[in-house]
């Protein structure tokens, strides 16, 4: 075990990996009462074509979240339930790259993470199970199919992306998840929530050599087969975009418009995808943020209200930037976006006074977060799986320059590889 102490902002970690290849992490917090966990495999819904020990496998999509929705289910009843017994409250979701199962508590903590590594490590499906989860996922997918968001959200990346899964919703297609079978979800936890290709991250105020040793005593009585060596196979991808408008029509009483800049990967290392990032961030709130020049002026033309959202998406297999507002105007506001994004381009509008004022401001929020042991557990993961160090984030926020803020707005905010997606009432 070791410990990694942050002096900067007064945090400790204690890591450990047990002989069978799963990472630990306690994350102390003096003084805490609730203590929260999340149990973490570095799958997800993108995983869907790949390669085990040199033998090739392609699995019906949805089938992560599938698997999420099972584990819960057990022969003897709802695991939910057991943690409601116990005092806890649980959760758990999956994302494009993993699937986390949570649980927070102030009692029976022992009883809570037994109750959690148990009930991730040993599967139980048979068939009948199976068939009648496809069931409630399909009317899960349709609920999903009636929101406009949702709608909207996935004609974006449709429009965006030609091959990459990104495109296909995490819980899959009516179609694809009665593909499913008991063997396909056997296949999929053997594989992937093997212990070395998982994390366990616990925060909260322990003893933590009893507790380092409580979790070693648990992963060793495990029967666990050498680890599996995974290879991800994911399609070619052009920078080039699919279709640049398209129009959908529903059931709803305002128009909403979703903008789309896709942006090409050019980079596999995990600290250059931190560092555009947290760049295109700071870039976009300088742009398009309500203390901006820009946003007051999109605001007195009428073009968008507080309903108005940016954001940039940076993963290890796609990256895009996404607006979205409600607005009649959709091809006023399509347009104004374009002037904005290219008229700050080499005009001298990002300077070092700026990016300070970012700087300040989210490092101010990221200590605030480290108030809560949720923001802390979650986040740890996200950036641990990423190849990141959450408490080493203030380095890397005080090392971006305004060369590379600018720099990566101008490479990102591409007119050529935009798309316009618009939901409007029906006529």
């Amino acid at each position: 075990m070791n410990r990694i102490d942050y002096p900067e902002i007064d945090e400790s970690v204690y890591r450990h990996q047990c002989d069978n290849g799963l990472d630990v992490f306690i994350i102390q917090k003096p003084g805490y009462s609730k203590k929260f966990v999340t149990y973490t495999t570095k799958y997800g819904s993108m995983d869907d074509h790949f390669r085990v020990d040199g033998e090739a496998f392609n699995v019906p999509d949805g089938i992560a979240h599938f698997l999420e929705h099972k584990m819960f289910e057990k022969e003897e009843g709802d695991v939910f339930n057991l943690f409601s017994k116990h005092g806890a409250s649980a959760n758990a979701f999956t994302s494009y790259d993993r699937t986390s199962y949570l649980f927070s508590t102030t009692e029976s903590f022992e009883k809570n993470l037994a109750l959690l590594m148990n009930m991730v490590e040993q599967p139980y499906f048979t068939e009948e199970t199976v068939a009648r989860e496809v069931g409630i996922i399909n009317e899960e997918i349709k609920m999903y199919q009636d929101n406009p968001g949702y709608k909207l959200y996935f004609e974006t990346l449709n429009q965006m992306y030609h091959n990459l899964p990104v495109k296909t919703d995490i819980a899959g297609t009516e179609e694809s998840i009665s593909q499913i079978t008991s063997d396909h979800l056997f296949l999929c936890h053997r594989t992937f929530y093997h212990p070395s290709n998982m994390v366990l991250i616990l925060v909260g105020d322990f003893d933590v050599d009893p507790l380092i040793e409580y979790i070693d005593g648990h992963q060793g009585e495990r029967n666990v087969d050498g680890r599996p060596e995974i290879e991800r196979i994911l399609p070619e991808e052009p920078r080039d975009i699919v279709k640049q408008r398209s129009v959908l029509e529903m059931d709803v009483e305002e128009t909403r418009v979703m903008l789309g800049f896709k942006h090409h990967q050019d980079s596999t290392d995990a600290s250059e995808r931190l560092r555009r990032d947290l760049s295109m961030m700071f870039a976009l709130d300088m742009v398009f943020g309500e203390q901006s020049e820009y946003y007051y002026e999109l605001m007195e033309k009428g073009l968008i209200d507080d309903s108005f959202s940016f954001s940039h998406i940076e993963e290890a297999a796609f990256s895009h930037v996404l607006f979205a507002a409600n607005t009649e105007e959709t091809e006023a506001f399509a347009g104004e976006i374009r002037r904005i994004g290219d008229a700050v381009k080499d005009s001298g509008f990002f300077t070092e006074e700026k990016l300070t004022v970012q700087k300040r401001e989210i490092i101010g929020d990221y200590l605030s977060s480290l108030n809560s042991p949720e923001y802390i557990a979650n986040q740890y993961t996200k950036y641990y799986l990423d190849g990141y160090d959450l408490y080493r984030l203030p380095e890397i926020i005080d090392e971006i320059t305004i060369n590379e803020v600018e720099k990566h707005f101008i490479d990102v905010m591409d007119s050529r590889y935009m798309v316009e997606c618009i939901l409007k009432p029906h006529e």
